[in-house]
């Protein structure tokens, strides 16, 4: 339940109320907003004593039951966008647009540097890049670990980016924290609960994709997992799903970030390279996705996208990203408050 303050509550009757719903059986979230205070209640609405009671105080506005599986997820509980910053100053969400690019896989430091060098020149101030790869095959390219690790935070040292990097299993939480600004939970890993609180306990913003089986309801409730264990940056990620379809690597499901936009407070990119899995869609898709309100987009690149130990197909040659920008920046400028960071 969401159970919404008249202005200018006082601390004492917040803390009463408080008081009352943990009585009850729930957990309280509190979130102070701009115009209005709110206390989240978290728990199991068929469970436990209904909350609606003390709409008659004095210092309630409304109470309002909320059955979905992600109550600090929804727009309910916090009716304003969430906006937060990766790293130093590049910020996502409320009208802040957040680009994110680099290659696949971390190869080697020429590969690195080059791509990094270059998305840097294009303006693009987030660098994304895998030191661990989950693959469907064992024979394929696993990552170089802590050697990719130690390379992306040379990037960082010089080139002044911020990292974002996926996060394949609890035993490497601690290493990939170290370096990452942002902490990737793959596909495959959307609804591994453990290691979503794992992850969350961090304090480091999360980069959330969806499962490519997995329903917008099942994906808000993973984002749910990890609110609920402490981690409030959250940033969600549609990356297409699987479907009849064979034309594309994934289906990008455009209406899921148009529904997740109404039903959730936190920012939502798209993923076009996954979903596409060929460099020619990669551009329209992005496209479409700016348009129907994203509030970002992750962008694979490589220096030379033949030689790429993985995902060669769908990444654009970074000497080129600068044009892929430029092609980009009028529809963000027409589509969002405030210009591409």
């Amino acid at each position: 339940m969401i159970i919404v303050f008249k202005p200018n509550t006082s601390d004492e009757d917040i803390k009463f109320i408080e008081n009352k719903v943990i009585e009850h059986g729930y957990v309280p979230k509190l979130i102070h907003g701009e115009s209005r205070t709110v206390i989240g209640a978290v728990g199991d609405e068929t469970m436990h004593e209904s909350l609606e009671m003390l709409q008659t105080l004095p210092m309630i506005e409304k109470v309002i039951p909320i059955q979905k599986r992600y109550k600090l997820v929804s727009r309910e509980y916090h009716g304003d966008p969430t906006a937060f910053a990766v790293g130093a100053g590049n910020m996502i969400g409320a009208g802040d647009f957040l680009m994110i690019a680099g290659p696949c896989s971390v190869e080697n430091r020429e590969q690195l540097d080059t791509a990094t060098r270059d998305i840097v020149a294009s303006g693009v101030k987030v660098l994304r890049g895998g030191a661990y790869k989950p693959r469907t095959s064992p024979y394929d390219f696993q990552g170089l670990g802590q050697e990719g690790l130690d390379l992306l935070q040379e990037m960082k040292d010089k080139y002044g980016v911020a990292i974002v990097t996926e996060i394949v299993g609890v035993p490497h939480v601690e290493d990939v924290a170290a370096v990452a600004d942002v902490l990737q939970i793959g596909a495959r890993n959307c609804q591994n609960y453990h290691l979503l609180e794992t992850v969350a306990a961090v304090n480091t913003p999360v980069l959330l994709k969806r499962g490519m089986a997995t329903t917008v309801q099942e994906w808000l409730a993973a984002a749910e997992y990890l609110i609920v264990h402490g981690c409030e940056r959250v940033i969600l990620c549609e990356r297409g799903i699987r479907t009849f379809e064979n034309a594309t690597r994934s289906t990008l499901d455009l209406s899921a970030v148009a529904v997740a936009k109404r039903e959730t407070h936190l920012p939502v990119i798209v993923d076009p390279s996954h979903a596409a899995g060929r460099v020619d869609l990669v551009l329209p898709l992005a496209k479409a996705a700016i348009a129907v309100g994203a509030d970002g987009l992750i962008v694979e690149t490589h220096p030379t996208p033949a030689e790429a130990c993985s995902d060669a197909a769908q990444q654009i040659p970074s000497a080129d990203f600068g044009v892929f920008m430029d092609e980009l920046r009028p529809l963000i400028d027409l589509c969002c408050r405030k210009p591409a960071q």
